[in-house]
């Protein structure tokens, strides 16, 4: 039996892990009439991971229990009595088309965009037919904003949050079962002790507060398509719109790839919550796994913000500068990699260091300190990501989705070997990028191949613009 002190390697954990899924039939387990697997199959994985060194342990928030409770609380207090607010969701038009939105907006000339919707719905004749829903960020929404018609999902959610706790949430022995089932063998799998009970549990009762709130609202207000910007955690969401026959449409957001367990249904499992259709950056996305939904479904729409942006800088010219793109599931091996970058290369090249937007929630961390001390320039925080790759000559990541994005702007890419890496294979395969484990490994000579980058992010075309339209004639 291979165990916890057994090297497992990321493909052997995804093919172990579905093998699992498959035998416990864990698609066909319904509790509460929730099909909870479609909810804990990719929580799951990370904790897996994370408890086989295959995954960058998240440092624990600095929030204490009781700051965390206080502020929860206020916050839901708030929303409530916001409920009647204009940008309360309770003022949505009826019939419009209905779009899930992405909170982490990016700042430009003053005003925050979302990168995923705003250039989207511009592409359609009416515009002002979509409405858009945004949750927030701890607490707070970004002002002013380019979106019309922009109504915050803060009400709905803390009503579902009210709902939930009022959810009495007991099991059969037979679910039970099967829940204990899993947890013994996940553990002689990979001798790792993981409570899934208690993860599914939470899962349940989220959604025992969500679906019912989500279900009665978009039965009154009847949207003509539903898209959303992230799956994930949206499963409830997603679920009460197909209920009633709402058409449902995902934008890509992300990079979803072989070992995303929230896309990656290789394995053949069913998912009863995922997305009627499923708008995708391109071809090149698809092509090493496989959505649970038919091919046929899959709509190569192309990301309009980057082909919008890509014209903007031809009056900046390129300077010896490695741009590092920063990645929260990997934050202390990509620092201390820029600090080796910067010691080997200090008298050739610029190195930035380009953080997550997330880096900047909490008071300035102490290894920004240790990198600029270490002559690192780090980004400031509404720095537009494509100048900076306008100045680069080559990029340094894991497998954040800015490192496709950066090749549109003849940016080498250099991937550095450490868990989460293998998101990355198809462009590893393809030669577009160059696996890195030393600063000894970064070939400055390194160069983009434009002719191979054209299925990564196609380019919007009329005619699909026209498919989203007349599924909505049809809804």
């Amino acid at each position: 039996m291979k165990n916890k002190n057994y090297t497992w390697t990321f493909n052997q954990v995804i093919e172990k892990f579905e093998e699992i899924e498959i035998e416990l039939a864990l698609d066909k387990s319904l509790i509460k009439n929730v099909p909870w697997w479609d909810l804990v199959r990719q929580p799951l994985f990370l904790k897996l991971l994370n408890e086989l060194n295959l995954r960058e342990q998240k440092k624990p928030s600095r929030y204490s229990f009781f700051k965390d409770t206080f502020f929860n609380i206020s916050r839901f207090v708030k929303n409530i009595l916001l409920i009647f607010s204009s940008k309360s969701s309770l003022w949505i038009k009826r019939r419009d088309y209905l779009v899930w939105g992405h909170p982490r907006r990016k700042l430009e000339n003053g005003i925050y965009i979302d990168p995923y919707v705003d250039p989207f719905i511009k592409l359609f004749p009416s515009p002002d037919d979509f409405t858009i829903i945004e949750r927030d960020i701890n607490g707070q929404h970004l002002s002013p904003v380019k979106t019309k018609n922009l109504h915050y999902a803060d009400q709905l959610l803390s009503l579902a949050y009210l709902f939930s706790k009022f959810r009495i949430l007991k099991m059969s022995k037979e679910q039970s079962l099967i829940i204990s089932k899993l947890e013994k063998t996940i553990f002689k799998s990979f001798s790792c002790k993981i409570d899934i009970n208690k993860l599914v549990k939470n899962k349940i009762r989220r959604w025992l507060g969500i679906y019912p709130v989500m279900r009665l609202f978009f039965k009154i207000k009847k949207p003509k398509l539903f898209f959303v910007v992230v799956n994930e955690d949206h499963e409830s969401i997603i679920a009460a719109a197909k209920s009633i026959g709402i058409v449902t449409l995902e934008l890509q957001h992300g990079s979803p790839s072989r070992g995303k367990m929230n896309y990656d249904y290789s394995s053949g499992i069913k998912n009863s919550t995922f997305v009627d259709r499923f708008l995708s950056f391109g071809e090149h996305w698809t092509q090493n796994f496989s959505l649970p939904i038919d091919d046929s479904k899959i709509i190569p729409f192309g990301f309009p913000y980057l082909h919008e942006k890509i014209s903007l800088y031809p009056h900046i010219t390129k300077e010896n500068r490695l741009v590092v793109i920063s990645q929260i599931d990997n934050l202390k091996n990509l620092v201390n990699f820029t600090k080796k970058i910067s010691k080997k290369f200090s008298r050739k090249i610029i190195v930035e260091y380009k953080p997550h937007p997330s880096e900047f929630y909490a008071p300035k961390p102490d290894y920004f300190k240790d990198l600029e001390n270490s002559g690192v320039i780090i980004s400031e925080k509404d720095k537009d990501l494509y100048e900076i790759f306008a100045r680069s000559r080559w990029q340094v990541g894991v497998y954040s989705t800015a490192l496709y994005e950066g090749l549109y702007f003849d940016v080498a890419c250099f991937i550095l070997k450490v868990p989460g890496f293998q998101h990355m294979q198809k462009l590893i395969d393809f030669k577009l990028a160059s696996v890195v484990e030393t600063a000894d490994d970064i070939d400055l000579n390194w160069i983009v191949d434009k002719k191979k980058i054209s299925k990564i992010f196609s380019k919007p075309e009329k005619k699909n613009v026209e498919k989203i339209i007349n599924l909505g004639h049809q809804s």
